[in-house]
């Protein structure tokens, strides 16, 4: 631990604000780099970008077709919510006014884009087949003429393809319904072809659950991770998560990339050594050295010093680079640089050190049963959501609608 004072501590904040300025110029000429990881975040790097925009701008689209049996109206059937994990009463649960099934229609869609003809897939890469007919359809929607044909999709790795037990072209995914995926639907309705995506069994050969957008600074793991969500098991057990649920507040985002991010917003928020007021605060310090450390991804670069953070009223204190730093604002607590090289975080230490959750919503909050709406407290919010389902049925035997 090092304390500074005097000309080193006007040394470091000129030495801080200069990694703010040259990471803010870095972040403007950042370049994506494929990382051969063999999962869906592999697949999905080159359509990041462009699929944000696209969301960003959401507004209901005439592709977008109802479905019955939806209880949460997010275009998804009550039944792919269950087969697929995701919440039947909560139409938008990473709380981003995006309908989930639309996001994640959107989501597929830019993946399948992004896949490779069979020729030009890595061994063990996910792949596409067109197949592609004499006759073109036209979109019921809009007038959009397509091909009659189709697509299959392997995932040699798995040994999967979409759809199952091809039989001939009728069996193939339709060009018409990844249309209609571009647009936030897995229904999809065209001159030749109609119908719906068999959801459960695209997202298993796509390796999909989260629509999330991946990052390349997110690394996999060395060790065992059961539930794929880029904490070890052996770090959730010692710190009292999950190992057997990747997405533990339920909202889309694997929980190794939350907490990473959010143990980022902690430390941002943390004063320097200098700055410390009271003894028992937790701080952040760094002895700055004459020279930068650059990130292994995008190029960007930190100070190469040392650097920690310590809770004094717990005792407990854990060296932290810079460059892992840089890499849980990205979701990772892997990171890779040219001075500390490949190392990771203690996880357990660090969620130890913050005293995590320190607020409603990090991960590990225990929410009281009625605390419909997850926000920490038990009030009248509660009952308007309780109320707002009263009298709502899933009988499938009840054929006088949602309220009987």
């Amino acid at each position: 631990m090092l304390l500074l004072e005097g000309k080193k501590m006007r040394r470091l904040k000129r030495a801080h604000q200069r990694h703010t300025r040259e990471q803010a110029n870095q972040h403007k000429k950042f370049r994506r780099r494929a990382v051969a990881v063999g999962t869906a975040a592999a697949i999905t790097l080159g359509a990041g970008a462009g699929l944000n925009k696209a969301l960003a701008a959401h507004t209901p689209d005439d592709h977008q077709r109802p479905i019955t049996q939806d209880a949460d109206a997010d275009l998804l059937a009550n039944i792919e919510e269950v087969a697929i994990g995701y919440r039947l009463f909560n139409g938008d649960q990473n709380r981003n006014e995006i309908p989930d099934g639309v996001e994640l229609a959107k989501r597929c869609a830019a993946i399948i884009n992004q896949l490779p003809p069979e020729d030009e897939a890595l061994p063990g890469e996910t792949y596409k087949i067109e197949h592609y007919t004499y006759g073109e359809e036209i979109c019921h929607i809009c007038p959009t003429v397509l091909n009659m044909g189709g697509m299959e999709i392997v995932n040699p790795k798995l040994g999967l393809s979409y759809p199952v037990g091809l039989l001939g072209t009728d069996n193939y995914l339709p060009f018409i319904s990844l249309h209609y995926m571009e647009h936030g639907s897995f229904s999809f309705s065209g001159t030749t072809n109609s119908g719906r995506v068999d959801l459960p069994q695209l997202l298993r050969v796509l390796e999909l659950r989260f629509p999330y957008d991946p990052n390349d600074h997110q690394l996999p793991v060395d060790a065992n991770d059961l539930d794929g969500d880029l904490l070890t098991d052996s770090e959730e057990l010692e710190a009292g998560f999950d190992l057997y649920n990747p997405d533990q507040d339920q909202d889309l985002t694997p929980d190794g990339i939350e907490l990473a991010k959010q143990c980022a917003a902690i430390i941002e928020k943390l004063p320097w050594a200098w700055e410390v007021t009271d003894p028992n605060e937790t701080y952040k310090w760094c002895a700055p050295q004459n020279g930068v450390e650059t990130c292994e991804i995008c190029a960007a670069t930190v100070n190469m010093g040392p650097a920690g953070i310590v809770n004094p009223e717990l005792g407990l204190s854990i060296d932290c680079p810079l460059i892992a730093i840089h890499y849980m604002e990205h979701g990772s607590f892997n990171y890779a640089g040219d001075i500390h090289k490949k190392g990771r975080i203690d996880v357990p230490l660090l969620v130890k050190i913050f005293e995590m959750p320190r607020q409603c919503g990090d991960l590990g909050t225990i929410y009281l049963p009625a605390d419909l709406n997850e926000d920490c407290k038990v009030n009248f919010a509660d009952f308007k959501q309780f109320a707002d389902k009263w009298l709502q049925s899933t009988d499938p035997n009840d054929d006088s609608g949602i309220e009987y």
